[in-house]
């Protein structure tokens, strides 16, 4: 029976609404079993509470929390019990979902008698809706312990128990979905991220020889361009094209003539530092971009291209040459200018004979 002292004090729905408000903080189900026991103990001063939880198979109550009469202590269970669905007075409420107010259990036929057997017993159903998600229990050591006020009070809290462990198992099903959910997200990020990445190595880069493509070419020149632009830098182009490969289509076929392009792509690859780009400028043509380079650097990185390239053997036993022409940045003209004296440079070389290198002339 609810103490006096303590009645006086509150009415019955000030005691619910206070403890409703400390519920508020109580984040697991362990941690509210505890809690429910201690304030029906502590605050409202009942002589004992146990709180049972329904296991996953629906068939046993295990104690979650319990003290009073049976468990002085206030941290730990002594000595846990598990109780069927259906055996004595809390597995019949279990069973019946309904509330048991026993006055004297020397009289009651299903009470199973623990270390410290009480004299009468309070044993609520503990649920939301038709599911039941455990038992709240209090035993006295005197008759007629409790009464209707009693049975109403642990009905409410019981009721405020259930709708917090609804609660809790929601919040920890969205954790667990969240969870999930941010593990695929940043799955499918780092996918998106490494398709994004082979699509602009594919957008930018020629197939047949794994060098950057015309396009990507043309928007690393601009950008050199404009660095050296600004700060007065040094920067060369280096235009070069395979002799008669037209002959070597012709007579070895294609084939054989996409190795001898891929393999002359190898060699400007090899001797290329890290900061120039090479590239496919289109068929058989090639495009060196070479920052921090003047016309004498340009034309002596050439000289090594032409050499490696006539000294190579491509498609085991096929030989070609190369024709190069360089031009190198002024401060006067655009990229397109710089394009056309390379280009007007690579075929003086060609009607110079082949297979040597030729830079633009100032004029």
């Amino acid at each position: 029976m609810l103490p006096e002292t303590r009645s006086k004090d509150l009415s019955r729905s000030d005691l619910i609404n206070e403890f409703a408000i400390k519920m508020v903080s109580v984040i697991n189900a362990q941690d509210l079993a505890w809690f429910v026991a201690r304030e029906i103990v502590g605050s409202l001063g009942y002589e004992d509470c146990v709180i049972y939880y329904l296991d996953k198979s629906g068939d046993c109550l295990y104690q979650v929390a319990a003290i009073g009469i049976k468990n002085p202590e206030d941290d730990q269970i002594l000595n846990p019990l598990t109780i069927e669905v259906g055996v004595g007075v809390t597995g019949q409420v279990a069973l019946s979902k309904q509330s048991a107010l026993i006055s004297d259990l020397r009289m009651h036929c299903n009470y199973v008698p623990d270390l410290e057997p009480g004299l009468s017993e309070l044993c609520v159903p503990i649920m939301f809706g038709d599911r039941l998600y455990g038992v709240l229990d209090s035993e006295s050591k005197i008759i007629d312990g409790y009464d209707d006020e009693d049975r109403k009070i642990f009905e409410t809290i019981s009721r405020l128990i259930a709708s917090k462990l609804a609660l809790i198992e929601q919040t920890e099903i969205v954790n667990k979905y969240t969870v999930e959910l941010e593990k695929k997200v940043e799955e499918r990020t780092l996918e998106l991220k490494i398709a994004n990445e082979q699509l602009a190595y594919l957008a930018s880069t020629d197939p047949l020889t794994g060098l950057v493509n015309r396009r990507r070419l043309d928007e690393l020149l601009e950008i050199e361009f404009e660095r050296t632009s600004r700060f007065g830098a040094e920067l060369s182009l280096i235009l070069f094209d395979i002799d008669h490969f037209k002959v070597v289509n012709d007579t070895r076929g294609h084939q054989v003539g996409d190795e001898v392009i891929a393999g002359v792509g190898k060699i400007a690859k090899l001797l290329s530092r890290k900061s120039d780009t090479h590239g496919r400028w289109g068929g058989e043509e090639f495009l060196i971009i070479a920052p921090q380079t003047d016309d004498v650097g340009a034309l002596s990185f050439a000289e090594k291209l032409r050499v490696a390239i006539e000294n190579g053997e491509f498609s085991g036993d096929v030989k070609v040459s190369a024709s190069f022409g360089v031009a190198s940045f002024r401060g006067d003209q655009a990229v397109k200018d710089m394009l056309k004296r390379a280009d007007e440079a690579l075929y003086r070389a060609k009607r110079l004979g082949r297979n040597r290198v030729e830079i633009d002339v100032v004029g």
